[in-house]
């Protein structure tokens, strides 16, 4: 039987709710999470307190769906930290948080993460892109360096997270030059609106695909999404090619 993989991209926002003002616990991210099947969890925006033994919201979501998590900082502050969190059931065999800003002032991070996956490694990018579309570009590319080094030619990489691509220019870039597919491609545009996520105007989030196959894909909205972050996650079911 052909082994699947599900996977859910989320920016949740450091927990702080829609208007950016509640206080999400993560208990009620994990309930909802663990309403739909996921074998990764690819987070954005999580934040981690720096006093010791503080709030980790990597540990929280962890712990809520009895999952590994890989987490790596990118903005740091005195409170504390946040970035990208990747969480999953499956065998992690190496992790590295890859510095992938444009400047001093705007961090951004690319988390990659190999698990094990059948046959072959998989290879699993969390990003959080820039708000200028040059960064974003630029980002890419510093993506595409650390692909190169290592991901072996015909082994599946999922590239996802938060790409604050408005604009959807970053298509010809990731597809058309890195050879990836947009799980959500040919999907009514209306469906793929991730921001705002009391009123999505905004395709923001984005799974990629490199030698796996889309078997299905959906946007989650509704109750209780709209209460939790102001993006609505993204979720699939991948098939090696």
């Amino acid at each position: 039987m052909t082994q699947s993989l599900r996977v859910l991209t989320y920016n949740i926002r450091k927990g702080k709710g829609p208007n950016g003002r509640t206080q999400v616990p993560m208990s009620d991210l994990g309930r909802a999470l663990r309403e739909h099947p996921i074998d990764l969890l690819l987070c954005q925006e999580v934040f981690h307190s720096a006093e010791t033994g503080g709030a980790s919201q990597s540990g929280h979501l962890a712990q809520e769906l009895g999952f590994d998590s890989y987490y790596g900082a990118n903005k740091f502050r005195e409170i504390g930290h946040h970035g990208n969190t990747t969480l999953t059931r499956l065998r992690v065999l190496h992790f590295q948080n890859h510095d992938i800003s444009t400047n001093r002032i705007e961090r951004r991070g690319a988390l990659y993460v190999r698990v094990s996956f059948g046959k072959h490694p998989l290879h699993v990018f969390n990003v959080h892109l820039g708000l200028n579309q040059w960064q974003r570009a630029e980002q890419i590319r510093k993506v595409a360096e650390v692909m190169d080094e290592q991901c072996k030619q015909g082994e599946p990489v999922l590239l996802a997270g938060d790409f604050n691509d408005w604009h959807e220019k970053l298509d010809r870039l990731i597809v058309d030059q890195l050879g990836f597919q947009n799980a959500f491609h040919g999907h009514p545009a209306p469906t793929l609106r991730t921001w705002h996520a009391r009123r999505p105007v905004f395709n923001l989030d984005r799974i990629y695909v490199r030698n796996l196959k889309p078997k299905e894909a959906q946007r989650l909205s509704g109750q209780p999404w709209t209460e939790l972050s102001d993006h609505l996650p993204l979720w699939a079911e991948l098939t090696p090619v």
